[in-house]
C-alpha cells in the first residue's frame, strides 16, 4: 500500500523542519509519497523541504490558503491513502504503520481517524483534558456528535484517493476557516469512518497558529457549516452551544 503525505506552508520554518522530519521518520518502512506545496516563502521553507524530501516533491507557487494548495496537491498524489498534515504539526512515530495495517486489513474502509496529542510551541504535550475529551470522542464517533461539533482532528484524518475523487475539494480559506469541518461532514454522509485506536498526529496550538488567531471566527464559521448541512434545530442549537464554548473557553481550559 502506496501513502501520500502532503504540507504546504508561507514561511513555515521553524516548524515546517520538525513536521517534515516527523513525515520522513514514520515512513520508514513504508512506501511513501511526501508532496510538498511552498506559497513563495522568504525565509528558507523551500530549501529546507528540498533537504529533506528531495526537489521532485516541492512545489512553489502562490496559492490562496492551505485549503488551495492542499487541493493542488491532492490532484498530484499517486497513493492509495493520502493525508494533509499542517506545516506546524507532526506525525506520531508510527502512525503510518498504523494506517497501513488498518486499511490493508479493513478494505472496506474509506476513510480513517485516529487519536491525537495536542502540543504547545516547543513540542510538549499540553491540554490534556481537552485531548482526552476529543480522542474520547472519535473513539464512540457517530455522524450526529459530528453535526453537533468538530470531533476529528484533521492531524489523524487519512481518506483513500478514489473517495476523496469522489468528496471532491477543501473549501479554501477565503471560504471559511472550518473547511476541514465541512469536509469531515460530506465524507460521514456517504461511510462511516474506521477508527484507529492509536496516537496518529500531534496537533501544535500556538498562539500565530490559524486556531491560536482565529478562534472566535473559526467558531462562527464552524456554526455556519452546520448550517449549511442541517436543518435540524436541535443539531443547529448544540453546534451553536460548542462553537460558543469553543470561542470562550478554549484558551482557559487545560
Amino acid at each position: 500500500m502506496k501513502i501520500s503525505m502532503i504540507t504546504s506552508a508561507r514561511n513555515g520554518m521553524p516548524y515546517l523542519e520538525q513536521c517534515l522530519e516527523s513525515i520522513v521518520a514514520a515512513s520508514r518502512g513504508l512506501d511513501v509519497e511526501i508532496l510538498y506545496e511552498d506559497c513563495c516563502s522568504t525565509d528558507g521553507s523551500a530549501e529546507c523541504a528540498r533537504r529533506l524530501i528531495g526537489a521532485n516533491g516541492v512545489n512553489v507557487e502562490p496559492d490562496k490558503g492551505f485549503g488551495d494548495a492542499v487541493n493542488r496537491a491532492f490532484r498530484k498524489c499517486t497513493g492509495d491513502v493520502i493525508a494533509a498534515l499542517p506545516a506546524d504539526d507532526m506525525l506520531a512515530t508510527q502512525s503510518l504503520h498504523h494506517v497501513a495495517e488498518a486499511f490493508s486489513q479493513h478494505p472496506e474502509a474509506r476513510w480513517a481517524i485516529g487519536m491525537y496529542e495536542i502540543i504547545d510551541a516547543e513540542g510538549r504535550p499540553t491540554r490534556h483534558l481537552h485531548t482526552a475529551y476529543k480522542n474520547f470522542a472519535v473513539r464512540h464517533f457517530s455522524r450526529w456528535w459530528l453535526m453537533a461539533e468538530n470531533i476529528i482532528p484533521f492531524v489523524s484524518f487519512f481518506i483513500r484517493r478514489d473517495f476523496r475523487e469522489e468528496i471532491g475539494d477543501l473549501l479554501n480559506e477565503s471560504e471559511t476557516l472550518a473547511n476541514d469541518y465541512d469536509y469531515f461532514i460530506r465524507c460521514a454522509k456517504r461511510s462511516r469512518p474506521l477508527v484507529i485506536p492509536h496516537v496518529l498526529g500531534r496537533w501544535r496550538y500556538h498562539p500565530t497558529s490559524q486556531t491560536g488567531r482565529n478562534i472566535r471566527r473559526m467558531s462562527w464559521d464552524a456554526w455556519r457549516v452546520c448550517r449549511q448541512h442541517t436543518r435540524n434545530p436541535l443539531l443547529l442549537a448544540a453546534n451553536a452551544v460548542c462553537s460558543l464554548r469553543n470561542a470562550l473557553v478554549f484558551d482557559k481550559v487545560g
